[in-house]
């Protein structure tokens, strides 16, 4: 339990022997704040490291700030900015030819089939706004601290020096989609001098490597003052569904006595900023407010217009919006920063606050991020101040995420051009990780907005499932998403992505456990409401339900001896054979002494089947429309011609259930788990759950060097782990992460353990929060079980507010000796509530009715 006192509202904050002190109105706030006593400056022509920056979003609009007291930079976000390229955006008509190929290649064990030679096209890449910064005479200073205050998305900078303490405040508004900045003068009286201009974009990195190279940019003030912004003309590919748009990056500036103008700095060095190098000069200011939102258009006019052009139809709309949000926050003719904080911070914490984790029942002095790591690092377990620490800002960090989309692989920031993996949505690991919690965690927003980030995409699962395999009324998913689309493009050999069957059994997962954690319920999409049973779940379901029916084909089987077989015209399997999956895909791996990776009947499509057949069945049951148990007769009997598993000869379960193939644990991704997480087999069968245990330490003895410190893959063995009740498991994944040097001193995190590849990834930051909630509550219909795989030390603690797979909330909290459960359900039902390893009760709750359990730890 981390205590710390800081004030109400504003947070002006001081530090004294790593303990933060407010300076009035103080209140308690156990850990719902991360603070920093470092920073990491950016230089105006580049340098600097942006990962260190903190953050705030509203799911669509964020803004990471670095922090630096002189010379401070923002970088504004919208989760939707995307730079568009020449590679084509539908999936090729000549994948579907190549499937009969492809299915022959691997029933005769050719590995040397190339897809014809194919190399891959990509998905667009995501990118920044502009880099606004704030600059002002440098002095020496003491007393610096900057944080994220969890409960309100307030990033803050705090200093002193001789002209007294400063402060500056940021938050991305959920109540008005803008990003909203108050900068006031000095608790002295000194005022606010200071110039705020657009960086350069190639002051941030990796500028000049990609398609931005042709795109058009403007940085311009207008003659009052009143805005700095940044509009841009994406390149113009005849192809692009982009081909005439942009986006825009505004921020509106207001501010109380002083003066601003309009000043023009040198011109900017980049060949695509085809204006001047404006910029806004304040002085003798007492108080400074910015209020920013960025958007993008898909008609900025025509690329060759924009050199000349002087009106723009989105920065008018956006200085509307921010006008209309200057106008709603003003009393007494001033904008008044806490009236707009208010709504926006109900919303937020309403989020953030409903789940609440501690470990321990001792108070803590609450220390700065910078010692908190160190003293990980330094540690030989899970430090308990840490893990708190942890958990708060992955859960502050999808929070940030929720609403609009899901997360991306960097979350919804970037300081950077031409990210890693172009920060798209990898759906075979990145996304379905960092959603794991989501749900459990009680982030119904976040639900919401995975929801919609799904249902964009469908059209195109409908296309590739067409395209690629030749079926009707079904969805294929593809590995990688930009959020725009989602066709099948990034294919070759070597990333043989057009034949990852699992992909939307997986997807489609989380939107199933939403229904079971809140119920059926109404989702809004494109204006119009929809019910979550019958009008997203059930049909969805369906279509992939008849993805898997139609790949299954008799003429492709393995015999009653288990062999791989391939017999032309056959039109039904006979007793004791079964569907041979072909061809498959095991993301990224592939048998030894077997190159390629287009294999068959991977253990992850096996499982993906059976659990999406499975989720099909229950959803017909539960809604029993017309002819629902003609339906559910069809999936029950291809679920009994499925392959069955295969287990080597250390007892554990293999990636492929092929004879044919050999082993290979030399890898980070553990996709053949998935009868263990995200499915539910192991469960039920525990020697599939022993199989599981096995297969992880096979791959965590063989599988060492470069490529075991892909942070992804030891996030998907905790929650395996978690999912097995395997304590030794999870506090292994648990510790080899939180001890190495994934995190930034903004809490944020790397794609690697030793950030080998300098590549920001909210993989492991958010996907902290599935792994814990995991740990700590097992749920599904019309079970709770409390503590399965509570890590080691961990002998005191709790966690409240999480929701279960039955449509109920429940708290947890334990001692050495005693665990406490209390459930709340929201429906009529009996559930059996249970601590692992000890005793279990069946209760019967009505709707709303709570009841409390006391067990004996096991």
């Amino acid at each position: 339990m981390v205590a710390c006192t800081i004030m109400a509202s504003g947070l002006l904050i001081s530090i004294k022997h790593g303990v933060l002190y407010g300076d009035y109105n103080m209140i308690n706030r156990n850990g719902k704040i991360a603070y920093s006593n470092t920073y990491y400056e950016l230089g105006a022509s580049g340098g600097g490291k942006w990962q260190e920056g903190m953050v705030s979003g509203n799911g669509e609009n964020g803004v990471v700030v670095a922090g630096a007291p002189y010379n401070d930079t923002h970088i504004y976000q919208n989760i939707y900015f995307l730079m568009p390229s020449p590679d084509p955006r539908y999936t090729p008509e000549e994948v579907g030819e190549e499937l009969h190929d492809a299915r022959q290649a691997v029933i005769n064990y050719d590995d040397t089939w190339d897809v014809n030679g194919r190399n891959r096209t990509f998905d667009y890449n995501f990118h920044p706004s502009h880099r606004l910064r704030i600059s002002a005479k440098k002095r020496i200073y003491r007393n610096y601290v900057r944080y994220t205050d969890y409960s309100t998305a307030e990033v803050g900078v705090k200093y002193t020096d001789r002209l007294g303490t400063w402060e500056r405040v940021s938050f991305s508004s959920r109540e008005d989609n803008v990003t909203i900045t108050k900068i006031t003068e000095s608790d002295k009286g000194a005022k606010i001098n200071i110039t705020l201009s657009i960086d350069d974009n190639s002051a941030m990195p990796n500028f000049g490597r990609g398609d931005e190279c042709n795109m058009l940019y403007k940085k311009l003030v207008d003659d009052n003052a009143n805005y700095i912004a940044e509009v841009a003309h994406y390149p113009s590919y005849e192809l692009s569904e982009l081909k005439h748009g942009g986006y825009v990056g505004f921020t509106q500036v207001i501010v109380v006595g002083g003066t601003k103008s309009k000043i023009n700095l040198k011109d900017s060095k980049d060949l695509q900023c085809v204006s001047s190098n404006s910029a806004i000069k304040i002085t003798d200011a007492s108080e400074v407010y910015l209020i920013t939102a960025s958007d993008r258009t898909w008609d900025m006019g025509e690329y060759a217009d924009f050199t000349t052009s002087s009106s723009y139809a989105l920065l008018d709309e956006l200085y509307a919006r921010t006008q209309a949000v200057a106008d709603k926050y003003c009393e007494g003719g001033k904008f008044n920063y806490d009236k707009a904080l208010a709504p926006h911070a109900e919303k937020h914490g309403k989020m953030f606050n409903a789940v609440e984790f501690e470990i321990g029942n001792q108070e803590r002095d609450l220390l700065s991020n910078e010692k908190l790591l160190k003293a990980q690092r330094k540690s030989n377990k899970i430090e308990e101040d840490f893990i708190e620490l942890a958990y708060n800002q992955g859960r502050y960090n999808q929070i940030c995420c929720a609403g609009s989309l899901a997360p991306r692989l960097y979350g919804m920031w970037t300081g950077e051009w031409n990210p890693g993996w172009r920060s798209i949505y990898t759906m075979d690991a990145n996304v379905n990780l960092q959603v794991s919690g989501m749900n459990t965690g009680n982030v119904y927003d976040a639900g919401v907005g995975y929801i919609k980030f799904i249902l964009r995409q469908i059209p195109d699962w409908e296309d590739n499932a067409e395209k690629v395999y030749g079926m009707v009324d079904a969805i294929q998913a593809p590995v990688n998403t930009d959020g725009d689309r989602a066709m099948m493009v990034e294919y070759d050999k070597w990333y043989p992505f057009e034949y990852w069957n699992a992909g939307a059994s997986w997807l489609l997962l989380p939107i199933y456990e939403f229904w079971q954690c809140f119920g059926n319920t109404q989702i809004e999409y494109e204006g119009k409401m929809m019910d979550l049973e019958k009008d997203i779940l059930l049909p969805l379901l369906t279509k992939q339900a008849n993805f898997w029916f139609q790949l299954c084909t008799p003429e492709y089987f393995t015999d009653i001896n288990g062999k791989a077989t391939y017999e032309q015209g056959k039109t039904s399997l006979f007793e004791g054979e079964r569907y041979l999956i072909i061809p498959s895909y095991s993301p990224e791996n592939n048998p030894i002494g077997y190159s390629s990776t287009i294999t068959a009947n991977a253990t992850m499509d096996i499982s993906a089947a059976r659990d999406g057949l499975n989720m099909t069945i229950a959803m017909e049951k539960a809604v029993k429309a017309e002819g629902f148990e003609d339906r559910v007769a069809k999936w029950e009997q291809l679920l009994d011609k499925l392959p069955e598993y295969k287990f080597d000869d250390t007892g554990a379960l293999c990636e492929w259930a092929m004879a044919e193939y050999q082993e290979n644990n030399k890898h980070r991704h553990v996709s053949h788990l998935y009868p263990a997480w995200p499915a539910y087999e192991t469960q039920t069968n525990e020697a599939l759950a022993d199989a599981c245990r096995i297969a992880i330490e096979n791959r965590n003895r063989e599988n060492k060097g470069h490529d075991d410190t892909a942070s992804h893959g030891w996030v998907h063995k905790a929650l395996v782990g978690a999912r097995l009740k395997d304590q030794d498991s999870i506090n292994f994944s648990l510790y080899t992460l939180v001890s190495s040097n994934i995190y930034y001193t903004s809490m944020m995190t790397d794609h690697n353990l030793d950030r080998r590849l300098g590549v920001y990834c909210t993989d492991t930051g958010i996907g902290m929060v599935g792994i814990i909630n995991e740990a700590l509550l097992y749920s599904n219909n019309g079970v709770i079980e409390a503590l399965p795989a509570l890590p080691k030390d961990w002998d005191e603690g709790s966690i409240k507010g999480l929701r279960a797979r039955t449509n109920a909330k429940v708290d947890v909290s334990w001692t050495k000796t005693e665990v406490t459960v209390s459930v709340t359900s929201d429906c009529l039902q009996d559930i059996i509530v249970s601590v692992y390893g000890g005793s279990a009760e069946k209760a019967q709750f009505n709707a709303g009715e709570t009841k409390t359990f006391t067990f004996k730890k096991g």
